[in-house]
C-alpha cells in the first residue's frame, strides 16, 4: 500500500471524521466530495476525494458497494453498514 500526501491524508482524515459523527451515512464519491469534505470548510479535487477514499478502503475502514446501475457508494466499514 503506497503512502498518501499530505492532502490526501487530510481528506481521508476529514471523511473519517464524518463517519464517526455519522456512521450510518453513505454516498458516492461525488456526494462526499461535495457534502462530507467541502462542508467542513475544505476543498479537494474529486481524484483527491478518490484516493483518498481508495486508501480508506485499503485499510479497512471504508466498504466499497457496486450498485446495479454501477454507481459506487462508500459507507463505514463494519457493524454499521
Amino acid at each position: 500500500m503506497a503512502r498518501p500526501n499530505e492532502r490526501i491524508n487530510v481528506i481521508a482524515d476529514l471523511i473519517e471524521r464524518y463517519m464517526t459523527e455519522h456512521p450510518r451515512a453513505a454516498d458516492t464519491p461525488k456526494g462526499i466530495s461535495e457534502w462530507w469534505i467541502a462542508r467542513q470548510g475544505y476543498a479537494g479535487s474529486l481524484n483527491d476525494v478518490q484516493e483518498a477514499l481508495d486508501h480508506l478502503v485499503e485499510r479497512g475502514g471504508l466498504s466499497r458497494t457496486v450498485l446495479a446501475d454501477g454507481t459506487v457508494i462508500y459507507a463505514r466499514a463494519g457493524p454499521f453498514h
